[in-house]
């Protein structure tokens, strides 16, 4: 079988990192799909470069330059890379320009809307909570935490610290 163009690397990978957003898992399905099932990558050389992949710091997506090689050589390497990191390139500049038009209204509606996130964060945990039966003492950080979280800018460590200072003040006095 013939190995496939640098082209078809780089738009096999480009599709795959449509699909590769907080991860590799679409890549490697596309990948199978198009090169494994049909002979034109073995299945064992895949395997080998996908697990060799996480030997080494950086994004999951970085086992496409060994695909490459494999295809076609150290060309086949830099499309599979440029065909990874195209879509996020792509995708980040439509965002920062849209971003960019948007920043008045975002500002406009970002008070608001951290009372929507809490209002919302307070709902997904209420099921947590209502297994948990929390007391008077529970309810009253609960409380304390969603004032300072909304509209005061507090930063979100000294939220987390004082939560646990305030859980391990009550461990010691109750």
């Amino acid at each position: 079988m013939n190995p496939p163009s640098l082209i078809e690397i780089l738009l096999v990978t480009a599709l795959g990192g449509l699909a590769a957003f907080g991860g590799a898992n679409g890549l490697v399905a596309v990948i199978q799909h198009q090169w494994v099932r049909t002979g034109a990558l073995d299945a064992q050389a895949f395997a080998w470069v996908f697990a060799t992949s996480y030997l080494f710091p950086g994004p999951r997506a970085g086992f496409v330059a060994g695909v490459g090689y494999l295809l076609r050589g150290f060309p086949g390497a830099a499309a599979a890379l440029v065909g990874v990191i195209l879509p996020a390139c792509v995708t980040s500049a439509v965002v920062h320009a849209g971003l960019r038009r948007l920043e008045a209204t975002i500002r406009s509606v970002a008070a608001p809307a951290a009372f929507v996130v809490a209002g919302l964060i307070a709902a997904a945990a209420w099921d947590l909570a209502d297994s948990l039966r929390p007391g008077w003492l529970e309810l009253v950080g609960l409380a304390a935490a969603a004032w300072l979280a909304g509209p005061r800018d507090v930063e979100p460590l000294w939220l987390v610290l004082g939560a646990a200072g305030v859980g391990l003040l009550a461990a010691w006095l109750l």
